[in-house]
């Protein structure tokens, strides 16, 4: 048996818990402080294999967490070009027990690249990458989109509050989507992957309506360049992070017109691109 088939049958077994539908499973083991061992049960976060069939035929295999799956899938294949919007559905059903989801669409199976890409996020994810031909459709526009530090400041704390999963357990991803001039977070996703919660975000934003265009998103993790292409999609003019940008995220962001803010602290931030939108 090969090593990707010794996988696939290790992960089948460990995916038919039950435990593992939860996005945090409880577990015990032993922590270590200083010399002295104690037993702790604690929760720690849940990863499924998650298979998006579109016309009973399998399109991609996602690793991720067992929350927010229905926006997942949406967003994924709205961000991947494969919808339009949420009328292309003529039906969707997630099945979390089986670790599926099955899609059927108005124009049948859509025409996808050969090619696949896996992006540089922690669980190895894929893009098709249907739109990096033509990513300069997508460039954010100039506008008037201005942000005060201090409001980007506020936008971190924002994230902090609202990572349930991450104070659950830890070694998750957050991401939360700000509309234009707002306070709050509009919209929040959590996930083992940072390009899914970019997924999670647009699917929520097409099912409850919310347009993403002129806004503001933060995520908890390094800002890639696949992240951009999917922020430049959704029409967002300013991503930020509390870690660090990639140099092709930054790249691309110039190509983009789209503003980064890397490191972003309760006080203090790093401005990589298109600086203008951050003004006191």
């Amino acid at each position: 048996m090969g090593r990707g088939a010794w996988l696939s049958v290790l992960l089948e077994s460990i995916d038919s818990s039950a435990d593992a539908l939860t996005p945090v499973v409880p577990r015990r083991y032993v922590r270590f402080v200083g010399e002295r061992a104690e037993s702790v049960h604690a929760e720690v976060i849940g990863e499924i294999r998650f298979t998006i069939f579109v016309e009973e035929r399998e399109l991609v295999t996602l690793m991720c967490s067992a929350w927010q799956l229905k926006p997942l899938v949406i967003g994924f294949l709205y961000l991947e070009g494969l919808i339009e919007s949420v009328d292309d559905l003529q039906m969707l059903r997630v099945c979390a027990e089986d670790r599926l989801a099955e899609v059927r669409l108005a124009s049948g199976f859509p025409e996808v690249p050969p090619r696949k890409i896996l992006t540089s996020g922690c669980t190895g994810g894929v893009s098709f990458g249907k739109y990096l031909d033509q990513i300069e459709q997508f460039r954010v526009s100039d506008d008037d989109v201005r942000v005060a530090p201090s409001r980007m400041y506020e936008h971190l704390r924002a994230l902090y509050d609202h990572s349930s999963l991450y104070r659950q357990s830890g070694g998750v991803h957050t991401s939360i989507f700000f509309e234009r001039g707002g306070s709050a977070p509009r919209l929040v996703a959590e996930d083992i992957g940072r390009h899914n919660t970019l997924d999670k975000l647009q699917g929520m934003a097409l099912l409850q309506g919310i347009p993403t265009r002129g806004g503001v998103m933060l995520a908890s993790g390094r800002i890639s360049s696949e992240m951009l292409f999917k922020a430049a999609i959704m029409g967002v003019p300013i991503v930020g992070s509390r870690t660090s940008p990639t140099n092709l995220a930054l790249a691309v962001a110039e190509r983009l017109n789209i503003t980064v803010c890397g490191y972003i602290r309760q006080g203090s931030m790093n401005v990589y691109t298109c600086p203008g939108r951050i003004q006191a």
